[in-house]
């Protein structure tokens, strides 16, 4: 829960894109069932935790990653993580999830 994620807010625009803002994950997860319990609605907006590397984070030991990622059957030729993997130094493994709208 203390892990610190980044989340996008929906409702605004800069530059095309979503600004995000950084947050620890229990407060995202507390924010996500208050915005269930009031019908979808927020004066928060809408956020979505996106582009997280929780592999990467390093709150998943090496050898457990398998079990919070694996590549979808269509993409198993994962040739990009393969190389980053290989040098250590990135990987394009994310974790995306947020409310419903």
């Amino acid at each position: 829960g203390e892990a610190v994620v980044p989340v996008a807010s929906c409702d605004l625009r800069e530059y095309n894109s979503h600004p995000k803002e950084q947050l620890p994950f229990k407060e995202f997860l507390e924010y996500w069932r208050e915005y269930i319990r009031n019908g979808h609605s927020s004066s928060r907006g809408c956020l979505y935790l996106k582009d997280w590397h929780l592999s990467r984070s390093g709150l998943i030991p090496k050898f457990q990653q398998q079990d919070v990622y694996t590549t979808p059957v269509y993409f198993s030729s994962d040739w990009l993580n393969e190389y980053w993997d290989a040098v250590a130094e990135d990987d394009f493994r994310f974790v995306y999830m947020g409310p419903k709208g």
